[in-house]
């Protein structure tokens, strides 16, 4: 711990020293300073650093030059952001707000090191966050501390390989279904949106694709039926919804259709103009997940897990869903179904529209245990001969 300790020259002056013992050498040390408040704030930020002198000097240092804080080059990076939707800025300066306005946020850009960094993903592990909340907020400021090299505020980026907090195996993540399962959502589902999810875990469409998709996009004559993914809801920094182009580049994609769906398709776009969505809300507005959460899934899944018969009581001799799906594990579920099937995962990274094969490889490679024996009887094989 380190302390200030009034003294009085022989002048007559007043002087502050600061006393700490030096976390390399484990010396003695002190240093002296004329005014109170200066050495109180030395004295905080040599405990912060754990006794270490230097990066207790440089931090002082940067101080006097009037860097700019983390928080203020976060908030410029946000600010130079180009190419991003309003609703993402928004999510951005929430993030800066909750998670990045704290001790971290408030120190100059310069003095930050591995030793900050860690300490404030410790801090965030502390209040119970996600794995995958402290990961994007990381993301975040990784990029800021990437346009602070760019401007020239400092010369390396200190997020560069900090490992980050693990969150649950993907497998836990997702809820993946069979075909039977899928069926008994639908035999619960309102009948008007039952083509709709057949045909999110037929293509594994995004919700905000597949609702997006307008007649124009679906092409069901000629040797592949398929539609053409060009748009995707997003919402403004308003909150409210908009039109625009999809998560990434791979996600403008062209998807086939198996034949199963394009009976469906025809049944909903005949008569309909191009520009019309392909599918609505039984009042002909787009289908919003804010209300067919709530009113259709919710309520089909509590019917498929809990089935009635004609009189309503409960009937123990049916089938019974066991799990808990949520929307987006229809996505999941379409991948699954291709693995098993033996698809390449590079067919399922364009059909998913995902950016890079290694984000697919991440969440559906546990999927693929033949390779796991394979691996293995190769193993053997090479051990054999030793």
């Amino acid at each position: 711990m380190a302390s200030v300790r009034k003294r009085v020259r022989a002048g007559g002056s007043v002087a502050y020293s600061v006393l700490f013992r030096e976390r390399d050498t484990g010396k003695q040390t002190s240093l002296t300073y004329d005014d109170r408040s200066e050495a109180e704030h030395m004295r905080r930020v040599i405990e912060a650093n754990g006794g270490d002198l230097n990066a207790a000097l440089g931090i002082m240092a940067a101080v006097k030059r009037h860097s700019p804080t983390v928080a203020a080059v976060v908030a410029e990076h946000i600010d130079l952001l180009t190419g991003v939707s309003p609703g993402q800025i928004t999510r951005y300066r929430g993030q800066l707000r909750d998670h990045l306005g704290g001790a971290l946020g408030a120190m100059p850009i310069e003095a930050v090191g591995l030793r900050e960094i860690a300490g404030w993903l410790h801090l965030m592990e502390s209040k119970k966050l996600a794995p995958k909340t402290i990961a994007n907020v990381h993301g975040l400021l990784s990029a800021a501390m990437k346009t602070a090299v760019r401007l020239g505020y400092r010369s390396d980026n200190p997020c560069h390989g900090v490992k980050l907090p693990q969150g649950g195996a993907v497998s836990d993540e997702m809820c993946l279904l069979s075909t039977a399962e899928v069926g008994l959502i639908l035999q619960q589902l309102t009948p008007w949106y039952r083509p709709f999810v057949r045909f999110l875990v037929g293509t594994g469409l995004r919700w905000g694709e597949a609702t997006a998709l307008q007649i124009s996009d679906v092409v069901l004559d000629g040797p592949t039926p398929s539609v053409r993914v060009i748009r995707a809801w997003k919402r403004g920094a308003d909150g409210r919804p908009y039109l625009g182009t999809p998560k990434t580049k791979r996600s403008r994609r062209t998807v086939s259709l198996p034949d199963s769906l394009v009976a469906d398709l025809r049944e909903l776009c005949a008569g309909r103009g191009g520009g019309e969505f392909v599918f609505v809300n039984a009042q002909g507005g787009p289908v919003l997940n804010a209300s067919f959460w709530p009113k259709h899934w919710s309520k089909a899944i509590a019917a498929a897990q809990n089935p009635v018969d004609a009189s309503g009581a409960p009937d123990p001799s049916a089938s019974r869903l066991t799990k808990s799906p949520r929307i987006h594990d229809l996505r999941h579920t379409h991948a699954s179904w291709l693995i098993a099937q033996g698809t390449d995962l590079f067919v399922v990274q364009r059909r998913l529209g995902h950016e890079s094969i290694t984000t697919t490889m991440d969440r559906y490679s546990h999927l693929l245990p033949e390779q796991q024996i394979s691996a293995a009887a190769a193993a053997g094989r090479a051990l054999a001969g030793i």
